[in-house]
């Protein structure tokens, strides 16, 4: 499947970090979904279900790991590699780390394409 084929949807209540984020995988060839907040995420993912999710951890509404919980509930998006974005330090078990990858804030964007060439490229 190439890029034009896959879409990802970013989920972050920074609008700055949405729009950079977007600009630099649309010029990459995916297309990208935005939503604020989990709750806003939600309803995105049950009009499509996307090839890759950019998920920030801290939201308000509902926060990532609330969403990634839902996620993993569902059949139709048990499989949608997760890249959870924070900037806080967290500290989960291995169980419970549900998400395909871990991104700390600030990021490099390099850093970004490849972890996102790599799990679409898995899935």
């Amino acid at each position: 499947m190439n890029a034009v084929a896959q879409n990802i949807l970013i989920v972050d209540d920074d609008f700055s970090i949405v729009e950079t984020l977007s600009e630099i995988l649309a010029w990459e060839g995916y297309a990208i979904r935005m939503a604020p907040n989990g709750g806003a995420a939600l309803a995105e993912l049950e009009r499509e279900v996307p090839s890759l999710v950019l998920l920030d951890y801290m939201m308000p509404v509902m926060d990532g790991l609330e969403l990634l919980q839902v996620m993993r509930q569902r059949p139709a998006l048990a499989r949608v590699p997760v890249i959870l974005m924070t900037a806080a330090r967290l500290a989960l078990p291995p169980d419970e780390q549900q998400f395909d990858a871990l991104l700390r804030k600030p990021f490099e964007i390099g850093a970004v394409l490849q972890l996102v060439r790599a799990l679409l490229t898995r899935s």
